[in-house]
């Protein structure tokens, strides 16, 4: 039932940054005392807090995505399956997403700046545009490889 990536590249970029996670959830469960931060308003000021216990969901959630990729590759009525490629990176991508979250919370317990949920969001975006390219330039070499075979 749960299987990790069949794709050697993106299972072990999950393992690497499911890996991350847990260093920065137990970083910020040993060295964090008090909330966190976990939303902003409209100006940048901090309006939402939560405990700790928060990293650990991230956490859960980043160990869950890599598993993802199964769910992304199913037949649905009226949705097409992604390749096993695009779904693998996919699921890479919500793992990073997840490991991201969980980082920049505890980098902004220590270091308050508005530029560390921006650098954030950007990783995450860049992230899934990045691994998609990557899909998709692997899964049309591997056809053309194939093919010429």
């Amino acid at each position: 039932m749960f299987r990790l990536p069949p794709v050697k590249l993106w299972r072990w970029l999950s393992l690497v940054m499911l890996f991350a996670a847990a260093v920065s959830t137990l970083a910020g469960t040993c060295f964090i005392h008090g909330n966190l931060v976990i939303h902003w308003s409209a100006s940048g000021e901090p309006n939402g807090f939560a405990g700790k216990w928060i990293l650990w969901g991230l956490l859960l959630l980043a160990f869950l995505s890599m598993f993802a990729h199964a769910s992304f590759s199913m037949k649905r009525p009226g949705s097409s399956p992604l390749n096993r490629e695009m779904a693998c990176a996919f699921s890479a991508g919500l793992v990073m997403l997840w490991t991201v979250a969980d980082a920049a919370l505890v980098v902004y317990h220590f270091y308050p700046l508005e530029m560390v949920p921006n650098a954030a969001l950007t990783i995450v975006i860049g992230s899934f545009v990045l691994f998609s390219v990557i899909a998709y330039i692997r899964e049309k070499r591997n056809l053309y490889y194939s093919k010429s075979a």
